[in-house]
């Protein structure tokens, strides 16, 4: 009898030279480089089964991959094997043990994404597939001298990120997200549980603020509206008694603000145990 073994990954890549996680006709993704250099390692066709379905440019560090295989490989080796065969944008983290046939899709029960903003007067090459950069264009009216690129010398002057930060608060807690989703997302229930919604000045240099938000689960470009949202608080063009009437009331995708690019999105991590915490809720039921 054929032995079937199941391994998990936890997964990095740049997003930017992808068409985005899942498999496509004629198009470079991270699933197809992946399981192709699994298949050069085993011998086996395979489909891997991934946790997060990020867009084209987005980047990940922590993405949960899991696929079968009747090779039995230490999880070290998996790890070095695969990224001798990988490409340079992509690298495979840790390796272990799963059960065959595990989803890591339904043990997700949190992830953590992060949205880089680059506020200065000038571009910098070396963000350009890292951070929305928000030159004077994107930047807030401000009176006289001060609204001169040259003046604006604090992260304020550019976003009114108090502003930013009191609507973001906001979106904590369970609320009704449609409106913060695409159009194309069709799903029936959008209330989400938002655990903490953040901005982090100055995160890693001077100019660049970082939009952390975790939760439960999120919908198809959630997260880039939330930023492209929020900036548009920044720029005062919407307000943070706007995004309370988007979560409570009004629930218009076309009353939200931008949606922010790709290439700014960062998944960072991807916590799992539902599966463990619904057998041992499911146990313990069935004692009581």
């Amino acid at each position: 009898m054929i032995r079937v073994l199941g391994v998990r990954l936890v997964v990095s890549y740049d997003g930017t030279a992808f068409a985005g996680w899942q498999r496509q006709v004629a198009q470079r993704t991270v699933q197809e480089v992946l399981e192709g250099a699994i298949a050069r390692i085993t011998g086996e066709p395979l489909t891997i089964r991934g946790c997060s379905r990020t867009d084209s440019g987005v980047h990940a560090h922590g993405q949960v991959v899991a696929f079968d295989t009747e090779r039995d490989i230490s999880p070290h080796a998996w790890v070095r094997g695969l990224n001798s065969q990988l490409p340079d944008d992509v690298a495979v983290r840790s390796a272990e043990p799963c059960e065959p046939g595990y989803q890591p899709r339904y043990d997700a029960c949190g992830k953590t994404y992060r949205y880089l903003l680059h506020l200065s007067a000038t571009r910098d090459p070396m963000l350009r597939h890292r951070a929305w950069h928000l030159g004077p264009r994107m930047a807030r009216p401000l009176p006289g001298h001060l609204g001169r690129p040259e003046n604006r010398t604090r992260l304020e002057h550019w976003l009114d990120l108090d502003a930013m930060e009191d609507a973001a608060k906001r979106m904590e807690g369970k609320h009704d997200f449609d409106a913060f989703r695409s159009i194309r997302d069709d799903r029936i229930n959008s209330v989400r549980h938002l655990r903490h919604v953040r901005l982090v000045r100055g995160w890693m240099q001077p100019d660049l603020v970082a939009l952390e938000v975790r939760g439960t689960a999120f919908m198809q470009h959630m997260v880039r509206i939330i930023a492209g949202t929020l900036v548009d608080v920044g720029r005062e063009r919407m307000t943070p008694d706007d995004v309370s009437a988007l979560l409570a009331l009004e629930k218009n995708r076309h009353a939200a603000g931008q949606t922010a690019p790709p290439h700014g999105l960062h998944l960072l991590n991807i916590e799992l145990g539902r599966i463990a915490l619904e057998a041992e809720l499911a146990a313990q039921t069935d004692q009581g």
